[in-house]
């Protein structure tokens, strides 16, 4: 990303994540829609079709009602599976396979959260059981690329997708509920559509 695509995307995340941990919705019709384009700007062609998803789920999740949350699940559902094939796409350590226990905190939140969720999700059971298996999917494979922001931009969608869960089926509210959720998952997704070979020590290929 160039200086001032970076500049335009924090001054927006900033915002955006203020006005949600405020509440004050109406204002963010101007600031999320712009989120995914504005960090969309030098990021390379697999990644930006995954924060198109993106960018139409937050959309979609401006709105309410189980129409719209929906739509928002199966955009990010989508972004999800988009991430997976452009991490795949770059040069990888192959870290899980060399050391798999990596992969445990990962599994035990997984399980932790379904098995807390199970009884409380009602006839989105199985949507939420498959779009997690996604984002669990999405965010081993950001840790088996061996990138220290790639594998921090995974871990942070979890905790922002179960944040969301948390709210949405248990009505768990921490203090400024949303705009932890907007602070975890426009970090996320700034992680992750940072190529490999722009990270500090290490040359293009």
């Amino acid at each position: 990303m160039s200086r001032r695509a970076t500049t335009v995307f924090v001054a927006l995340a900033a915002a955006d994540t203020v006005l949600a941990g405020m509440g004050r919705d109406r204002p963010r019709w101007l600031t999320k829609p712009l989120l995914m384009p504005a960090l969309m700007a030098g990021s390379d062609r697999s990644s930006r079709r995954a924060l198109a998803f993106g960018a139409a789920g937050d959309v979609a999740l401006l709105g309410s009602g189980d129409a719209a949350f929906t739509a928002g699940l199966v955009s990010f559902l989508a972004g999800h599976l988009a991430w997976v094939a452009a991490l795949r796409q770059r040069p990888s350590a192959g870290r899980l396979r060399s050391r798999p226990a990596l992969a445990l905190p990962y599994l035990a939140a997984f399980g932790s959260l379904n098995a807390y969720l199970w009884q409380r999700t009602g006839k989105d059971r199985f949507p939420v059981l498959g779009y997690s298996t996604a984002l669990l999917a999405m965010a081993l494979t950001a840790l088996d690329t061996g990138s220290p922001r790639a594998a921090a931009g995974g871990a942070l969608f979890l905790v922002s997708d179960s944040l969301l869960a948390l709210e949405k089926f248990a009505g768990i509210q921490l203090p400024a509920h949303e705009g932890l959720v907007m602070a975890t998952y426009t970090s996320a997704q700034a992680l992750l559509a940072l190529p490999r070979h722009a990270e500090p020590g290490r040359r293009g290929g």
